[in-house]
């Protein structure tokens, strides 16, 4: 029995001795995963209104459809991945824009940085454009610039998402709620818009 006894204190002691640097790492591995997730907190949480949110359609070829507008993010034309807009700030523990850390960082967190597009606007050709763009470039060139305007088709007023060109606004691609009247009207310029020459619509 005494060998029973000691044969069990020993195994209880060998279980306590391996418990504590696993309970001592704990504490180390949830700071760890906080300061990687609190590292991008690249900005404030942008919203689209109300009036953007949901299905749009279009009949470009090169376009999802329909294509999805969040609260707070969007599935991108073309390649429909899903991001995360926000009002670009600094870098968590830094005084530095995304487009300002070294291209190490940038390299080392490119995946992460994949899941967010920056939002600005700009008045352009008279028309006021969202322009979402990759967080990490300082410059819009790469980005999509989206307006929303109400036209009139067939004498009734409908919303139509037009997609410009970021640098000069030049109408690339429309969209509408209805997928009915993206059919019937997918190629329809609007006499108040500019359209690019080389249109993909």
């Amino acid at each position: 029995m005494s060998k029973k006894i000691t044969a069990l204190t020993a195994i209880a002691s060998l279980t306590l001795s391996l418990s504590v640097p696993i309970k001592a790492n704990e504490p180390q591995t949830v700071q760890a995963a906080q300061k990687q997730k609190s590292q991008f907190k690249l900005g404030k949480q942008f919203k689209f209104p109300k009036t953007w949110q949901g299905k749009w359609f279009s009949n470009n070829n090169l376009t999802p459809s329909p294509m999805f507008i969040h609260k707070s993010a969007f599935n991108t034309p073309w390649a429909n991945d899903y991001v995360k807009v926000v009002k670009t700030g600094f870098v968590k523990g830094t005084k530095k824009y995304p487009w300002q850390m070294p291209n190490s960082w940038k390299q080392s967190n490119k995946n992460e940085l994949a899941k967010y597009m920056r939002v600005t606007t700009r008045k352009i050709n008279g028309n006021e454009w969202i322009i979402l763009s990759p967080i990490q470039e300082k410059s819009f060139k790469n980005g999509f610039a989206f307006a929303i305007k109400n036209e009139k088709l067939a004498g009734k007023n409908h919303k139509i998402l037009f997609q410009g060109n970021p640098q000069n606004g030049l109408v690339i691609n429309q969209y509408s709620k209805s997928k009915a009247l993206t059919n019937k009207y997918s190629t329809h310029e609007f006499k108040n818009m500019k359209y690019s020459k080389i249109n993909p619509r």
